[in-house]
């Protein structure tokens, strides 16, 4: 199996003085979306609305085990399989369990600051398996992925 490295250009974009998300562009099924990197995310997500809003017919089910979000309480969160992600080169003809979670807190916050919307967030369970690393220095997201299992 042939092992693929890529990279992808960050954006980081300074919300208020000394508070910063780091961005990069992708698509899913021909839509572009906007991904902030959060290492302290345990999974990836996209914004529920934006997911039905390009699949009416998506077919989310119940994530089994713990969440817990930064304010430690839990809630529930439905997962869902996204056809052609993409960032950069790298494609993905399905990113499985991508959890679906309501953006609004988030994107509310963005309009406030004048930034654009974002519709996903890239989180560890992509950071481990494709051994990613984030330079700052070099202004990219370096990854591994196999070229035969997409």
């Amino acid at each position: 199996m042939k092992t693929t490295r890529y990279k992808v250009r960050l954006h980081v974009m300074q919300l208020e003085k000394g508070d910063y998300h780091t961005l990069i562009d992708g698509s899913v099924a021909c839509h572009r979306v906007r991904i902030v990197l959060d290492t302290g995310a345990s999974h990836s997500c996209m914004d529920a609305s934006f997911a039905k809003e390009i699949f009416p017919e998506i077919q989310a089910t119940e994530h089994e085990g713990v969440t817990a979000g930064i304010g430690g309480d839990d809630f529930q969160v439905r997962v869902a399989d996204i056809p052609d992600f993409r960032i950069g080169r790298y494609k993905r003809s399905i990113f499985k369990d991508m959890a679906l979670l309501d953006f609004s807190y988030i994107n509310m916050a963005y309009v406030r600051l004048n930034k654009k919307p974002v519709q996903m967030i890239l989180g560890n369970d992509f950071f481990v398996q494709h051994k990613a690393v984030i330079h700052y220095e070099d202004g990219y997201l370096y990854f591994n992925a196999d070229k035969t299992k997409k």
